[in-house]
């Protein structure tokens, strides 16, 4: 999508400077607050329900592990899955900005921008990661994988409506995107206000995932 928009902007506005550092930022703002947020609640879903959705629960819970373990590997590897994915989205924004520089114009292009953003899709995607437990409950609770996916859809619609409100470090999935971005202290709200409700949502959302998971019987 970034290298479809360069490309019509070089034909559109020929006078505009595309560098790679607008790549990156352009990726940061459809991966947080859009695609990535939808995906990584799809990847949640799918890791959360699974057992329920193949019948497979109760034969793994003879394996002499605790519920909570149990549950705490899940989101041990929804961590790794997520960070996993936000390197390959750096490298892939990497390699296709490379590309687009060799065939059309590319303002500026260099390795020290790529590791500044490496270290802020890292820190958005642990901050993502924080949001996405709502979404693990959900599954846990529903045992299936649509309702955490419609309720990620609809996340990222208030998402797009308050990407440029003040409100939006507020509200906990915006407020990631604002925070790696550098535009939390134009919203005039303070860090330990968005970063306390970034990590209420997870908290709960953590906490009831475990303590549901413990209290339901295995059928």
């Amino acid at each position: 999508m970034m290298v479809a928009e360069g490309i019509k902007r070089f034909y559109s506005e020929p006078d505009a400077i595309i560098t790679l550092a607008g790549f990156y930022n352009g990726c940061s703002l459809y991966t947080m607050l859009l695609f990535g947020l939808i995906v990584y609640a799809v990847i949640a879903a799918y890791l959360f329900s699974r057992e329920h959705s193949e019948k497979t629960l109760k034969t793994i819970l003879t394996i002499p592990v605790s519920k909570t373990s149990f549950i705490i590997s899940k989101f041990i590897m929804l961590f790794i899955w997520i960070l996993a994915l936000m390197i390959v989205t750096w490298f892939g924004t990497l390699i296709f900005a490379a590309l687009y520089g060799a065939i059309f114009r590319l303002g500026e292009f260099s390795i020290a921008v790529a590791i500044e953003y490496l270290g802020k899709m890292l820190i958005g995607g642990a901050l993502m990661f924080l949001t996405i437990s709502p979404f693990a409950f959900l599954a846990t609770w529903t045992k299936g994988v649509v309702v955490p996916i419609i309720a990620a859809a609809t996340i990222a619609m208030v998402n797009v409506a308050l990407t440029n409100e003040a409100l939006g470090a507020l509200f906990p999935w915006t407020a990631t995107f604002l925070f790696v971005d550098g535009r939390m202290a134009q919203t005039g709200y303070p860090y330990p206000l968005s970063i306390g409700l970034i990590a209420l949502v997870s908290i709960l959302g953590f906490l009831a995932s475990v303590v549901y998971f413990k209290r339901e019987d295995v059928k």
